[in-house]
């Protein structure tokens, strides 16, 4: 009883591993390939003036960021009590 019920797993077993492995073999190959390339026209006078642009425009936004840093570094940092009543010493 326990020979049939362990050669009746093992038959089983034997049978799905052949089935599986009949069935992967039957698989097609996927084969994967390069993307296609995709070519731009790009006219040069227009995107010489494009990045022109860009650049002024970030120059123009530097200078106005440095001007405003510069005006608040250079704002007073103490103030002299020249007007004070009394003076110690």
């Amino acid at each position: 009883m326990v020979a049939r019920k362990l050669l009746t797993a093992s038959a089983v077993g034997l049978s799905v591993g052949l089935l599986a492995q009949n069935a992967t073999g039957a698989e097609t190959l996927v084969v994967q390939k390069a993307p296609l390339v995709t070519e731009y026209a790009v006219d040069t006078q227009l995107f010489r003036n494009d990045i022109d642009g860009y650049v002024r425009e970030l120059n123009r936004q530097m200078r106005t960021t440095l001007s405003q840093d510069l005006r608040r570094d250079l704002a007073p940092k103490v103030v002299l009590a020249s007007n004070e009543l009394r003076t110690r010493s």
